[in-house]
């Protein structure tokens, strides 16, 4: 099964990366379904953060809102295959550190917040090196 295929099975009717449109939908999509993850993360976790609910909070407010720095290129731009699937493999790759949220504790916190860093920032590396 390919990448984007499994993303559709994740996030039902994942739009793929065709066209505008559809870029614009999957990537509010698959920032939407980390930020459900990460918001009941922190409802779990409550106080247990501590010193880390900055951080987690500033997280799921980068999960709410597109970089438009990083989509404008990729949005009109005219994808290959090849970066079509990377942005799929890294798309997938963000899906699956939110699925990983609910074995997340206060110890393993601020590692898993790495990840999630990490993983958006691979996809805006991605969008921003799309060429017209």
């Amino acid at each position: 099964m390919d990448t984007t295929a499994v993303l559709s099975e994740k996030i039902p009717g994942f739009p793929g990366y065709a066209d505008a449109d559809s870029r614009r939908l999957a990537d509010e999509e698959v920032r939407a379904y980390l930020g459900e993850a990460l918001a009941a993360l922190s409802d779990r976790l409550g106080p247990a953060v501590g010193p880390l609910i900055e951080r987690l909070e500033s997280t799921l407010l980068r999960a709410e809102f597109m970089n438009h720095t990083a989509f404008k290129p990729f949005e009109s731009a005219n994808l290959d295959e090849g970066h079509k699937s990377a942005m799929a493999a890294a798309d997938l790759a963000v899906v699956d550190l939110a699925d990983r949220s609910t074995s997340v504790d206060a110890g393993s916190l601020a590692s898993y917040l790495d990840a999630i860093t990490a993983g958006l920032d691979a996809r805006d590396r991605l969008m921003e090196c799309a060429t017209s």
